[in-house]
C-alpha cells in the first residue's frame, strides 16, 4: 500500500534518491517519474488532489539564482496548496541540479574523476555539477552509475547529509513513518 509519493523529473532522479534515502524510509513509498520538470509538477498536484496521499516533488532548479529559485518555489507552493485539502506535501528544488548531492564529498568526486580538482574547478562545479561530473571518462550518467554502485557505508552516510536528502528523509520520517523515531535521524 502506498503511503507516500516521491515525484521526480526522470529515472536518474529515482536512481539517485532510491540509493541515498534510507531503505526503511522507502517502505510503502512509490516513486513517480514525471518525465521532466514541467510534467512532474502537475503530476504531483494530481496525485495530491485525487489520492490525498503525502507527496514530495523533487525538481531541478536549473539555476543558482536565488531570486529565480524563490520565485519558482512560491509558484509551485501556491499551485500545490490549491490542490491539497489537508494532505501533507513538500516541494524541493535541487540547486542547481540533483547531481549536486554528489558534491557533498569532494574526495568522492576526485576519486571517480581520477584526479584532484583545483579550487576553481570545485567552485565552478558547485554552480554546474553536471559539467564537473562530465569530466568522468564516460560522462555524467556513467559517473552516477559507478558512484552509486561503489558507495561505501561511510561515503553513503556523507552523501545522506546533503540538505536535499535530509529534507526528504525528514518528510518521510514524519509523514509516513511517524511511529518510528529512529528513522528520523
Amino acid at each position: 500500500m502506498t503511503k507516500a509519493y516521491i515525484v521526480v523529473e526522470g529515472p536518474h532522479h529515482i536512481k539517485i534518491l532510491r540509493a541515498l534515502i534510507e531503505p526503511a524510509l522507502l517502505q510503502d513509498v512509490t516513486f513517480v517519474d514525471g518525465e521532466d520538470k514541467y510534467n512532474a509538477d502537475p503530476l504531483a498536484r494530481t496525485l495530491l488532489s485525487e489520492r490525498q496521499i503525502p507527496t514530495v516533488l523533487v525538481v531541478d532548479a536549473d539555476t543558482n539564482n536565488e531570486i529565480a529559485i524563490e520565485s519558482y518555489q512560491q509558484d509551485l507552493e501556491f499551485l500545490s496548496h490549491t490542490a491539497t485539502v489537508h494532505t501533507p506535501y513538500k516541494i524541493l528544488q535541487a540547486v542547481p541540479t540533483i547531481e549536486t548531492v554528489f558534491l557533498q564529498d569532494r574526495t568522492l568526486v576526485e576519486e571517480c574523476i581520477g584526479r584532484p580538482l583545483s579550487p576553481l574547478e570545485w567552485q565552478l562545479g558547485q554552480k554546474q555539477p553536471r559539467d564537473l561530473l562530465a569530466q568522468y571518462p564516460k560522462g555524467v550518467q556513467a559517473f552516477i552509475e559507478h558512484t552509486l554502485h561503489n558507495l561505501t557505508e561511510q561515503k553513503l552516510q556523507t552523501l545522506r547529509q546533503h540538505p536535499l536528502i535530509q529534507e526528504i528523509t525528514g518528510f518521510l520520517a514524519t509523514q509516513v513513518h511517524p511511529s518510528n523515531p529512529a528513522l528520523a535521524s
